[in-house]
């Protein structure tokens, strides 16, 4: 307390004119620190450094406080959240003591946020002895410093040791390139992030290293658009040299019309087939849904409908490896036994009424993905009322991303109908038209969710305008029920949803696909209905992705202030949807640059899933399940015979590089490597948008015959 006091008299007596080429004074530094849990971590918050372990909370109410040991006047927080290994804290206030009591200070509430440095600066100044950071919303946050400003305010960060790791040494050129290949019509780039001047590259033939191409670097990036000689069955490298580094050479790849789909519809499919509840690769159901590890917000049926639409031919000629007849002895033998996992209590009833109630498929060869689509669907209308089996706040109800999801069945069934009975179909029919009102789809729905990517905001609609095409032909005079309510929710949008604030955006991580093509739908196919002003949300959309991504990867960022991807979160499956978003709305713009690179962006999302990263890397970490031409795959794996399993499905994909590694870190904390049945999903997605932009569909077919 002396030390304390002897220091407020110090400042108290310097002349005015002595301080103006002082430092600013952080009141909080070094003072003593208490915390609602872990108080022997809190100390860390006010030592300067914000690289160090940090103190951790994850319910609402948690708080922890900072004695200034005397009275100041605080004009000003600075806070440091861990953007790394988790998410900032999303909602919290801070207060101050007032009477020995706590007070809030005005206007220092904050909800939603996304950024891991905070500055905010009071609306009116506070006297006190202590300031405290109190949460708002429960999920798991981590503050590594918490400075306190008095009138004059440095710009963040100041203050403060980052511990920054020093730069990443390279013993050649980095080649990175999308390792499983290039379709032959697309922009095709590649980065050399080793690369400090404008290189020279050459592209070769693998097995006879005969040169087809040469080029230059640009900002470290490579770009071969122009190659059109490819042959079928020929992989490439690339080569650089120069710039002080030994040669350096790229994984292979090949070039041809349709790499980027051939090469992943063997490990998707075998991924339906595998992730199956129940019936697939383990005996298990993980979350109580469909697909193990699923849950209300994943999306399977939606992408697995929206994919086979996208390219019913070739999937049609697939080989058969599900066997509805093989599956339904399985699951019914009485011997037949289920492991006990979360959330699973009615999945065997559910799994054994899909074969044992459900009507069976009309055929016996049913294509593999037209059979994953009928699982889901079956299940469903089985077990619609479920939970998130990660702890969402939502509770256990029929929720409304559940129900819309049988939307693209019913939309899609006359393409699949030589497959899947009439009466299947009905009874999926009379049930979603039941549970439509009841889900609140009717409702303008303007939750926005957090970085898990359960709610992303505008979700319902593309399914309302799906639902409008089911009624015309079953129940016309409901129809424009559903049109009036995917006007309205899209009017909601165009109103309240702000593309500069990445909540609406990228961090809404896994979801964030559900809001742009429901736009670029609407728009596309009902122009003649489209809310006023829908055009140009679209076009300023396309505006915001392209802000986010003049870098040497071509990648979407988070934002501009650190954060490449989504904080704390493992965001494979936000990338492998970004094609869908930036492809869709390149189909709806105008302007021919901004609809060029947008193309260039969906093509380079690919190439970053299969290895045009910091890292290197195939975002499967274990590549030899069924994956064509993953090299490299993410060196962390998953542990076996955890939770759902996936990490022994084929076609998983896992993982990749977090802003740790970004722009160029390779040796950057890893993020969490476990695959989920989202990512899968978003991966179809990508995909069934890239075949719609690649066949010039303007937008998904809206009458299916």
């Amino acid at each position: 307390m002396k030390t304390s006091f002897l220091l407020f008299l110090i400042i108290a007596l310097l002349p005015l004119t002595s301080l103006k080429g002082q430092n600013y004074l952080n009141y909080a530094d070094g003072k003593p620190v208490t915390a609602s849990i872990q108080p022997e971590k809190a100390t860390n918050v006010t030592n300067g450094i914000i690289k160090d372990y940090e103190w951790r909370g994850s319910k609402k109410g948690q708080w922890i406080e900072v004695d200034l040991t005397a009275s100041f006047e605080i004009h000003a927080a600075h806070i440091y959240f861990d953007g790394a290994s988790i998410m900032p804290m999303s909602s919290w206030k801070l207060q101050y003591k007032k009477n020995n009591k706590w007070a809030d200070i005005q206007g220092t509430e904050v909800t939603n946020n996304f950024s891991n440095r905070i500055e905010q600066r009071f609306a009116k100044p506070v006297e006190t002895t202590a300031i405290r950071l109190f949460a708002l919303k429960s999920g798991v946050f981590g503050v590594t410093e918490f400075q306190l400003w008095g009138k004059d305010i440095p710009k963040i960060p100041y203050g403060v040791n980052e511990g920054k790791m020093e730069e990443f040494q390279a013993d050649k050129h980095w080649v990175c390139v999308n390792q499983v290949g290039y379709n032959l019509n697309a922009p095709k780039f590649f980065t050399v992030p080793t690369a400090k001047k404008a290189l020279s590259f050459t592209i070769v033939e693998k097995e006879s290293g005969k040169p087809v191409y040469r080029g230059k670097l640009k900002d470290g990036k490579g770009d071969f658009t122009n190659f059109k000689s490819a042959k079928e069955g020929v992989e490439y490298v690339i080569q650089v040299k120069g710039g002080g580094l030994p040669i350096g050479k790229s994984y292979p790849f090949e070039v041809k019309k349709r790499a980027l789909q051939e090469m992943s519809y063997v490990p998707v499919v075998n991924f339906w087939n595998d992730a199956r509840s129940v019936a697939g690769s383990h005996p298990s159901a993980y979350g109580g849904n469909a697909w193990r590890d699923g849950t209300y917000y994943t999306y399977e049926l939606p992408s697995m409908v929206l994919l086979y639409l996208s390219d019913a031919t070739y999937f049609n000629k697939m080989p058969i490896t599900m066997s509805w007849k093989a599956d339904s002895a399985k699951v019914l033998a009485p011997d037949f036994k289920t492991t006990k996992e979360h959330n699973d209590r009615d999945a065997i009833y559910a799994a054994q009424g899909y074969y044992g109630y459900l009507p069976a498929p009309k055929r016996a060869d049913v294509p593999d993905l037209i059979q994953a689509i009928r699982f889901t669907a079956g299940w469903i209308l089985l077990d619609p009322v479920s939970s998130d089996p990660s702890g969402g706040s939502d509770g256990e109800r029929l929720h409304s991303q559940t129900v819309e999801q049988l939307a693209y069945f019913l939309y899609g069934y006359p393409a699949m109908k030589e497959y899947i009975s009439d009466k299947f179909y009905k009874m999926v029919l009379d049930a979603t038209f039941r549970w439509w009102d009841r889900a609140g789809l009717f409702d303008v729905i303007k939750v926005v969710g957090t970085g898990k990517g359960r709610d992303c905001p505008g979700h319902s609609i593309m399914p309302n305008l799906m639902m409008y095409e089911v009624a015309k032909r079953e129940k016309p005079e409901m129809a424009q029920k559903f049109m009036d309510a995917a006007i309205a929710q899209t009017q909601w949008v165009i109103d309240d949803i702000d593309w500069n604030n990445p909540i609406n955006t990228k961090g809404q991580r896994i979801g964030e696909h559900k809001l742009p093509t429901g736009l670029v739908h609407f728009y596309l196919n009902y122009p003649e209905q489209a809310p006023k002003g829908l055009k140009e949300k679209i076009k300023t959309l396309g505006e915001r992705y392209v802000a986010m991504s003049d870098n040497m990867w071509d990648f979407r960022r988070f934002d501009l202030e650190g954060n490449w991807t989504i904080p704390g979160f493992n965001e494979c499956g936000n990338v492998a949807a970004f094609p869908a978003c930036a492809l869709g709305v390149a189909m709806c713009v105008e302007d021919e640059e901004l609809k060029s690179r947008l193309i260039q962006l969906g093509y380079s999302h690919f190439d970053a899933l299969f290895g045009r990263n910091p890292m290197n890397v195939h975002a499967a970490n274990y590549p030899n399940l069924s994956f064509i031409g993953a090299d490299a795959g993410f060196p962390a794996k998953y542990g076996h015979n955890i939770c759902a399993r996936l990490e022994i499905t084929r076609g998983s994909i896992s993982s990749l590089p977090g802003s740790e590694m970004y722009p160029f870190n390779p040796e950057g904390k890893k993020r969490h490597p476990e695959g989920w049945t989202a990512y899968d999903a978003n991966w179809s997605v990508g995909l069934a948008f890239l075949n719609f932009f690649e066949n010039g569909t303007s937008g998904i077919l809206r009458n299916i015959k």
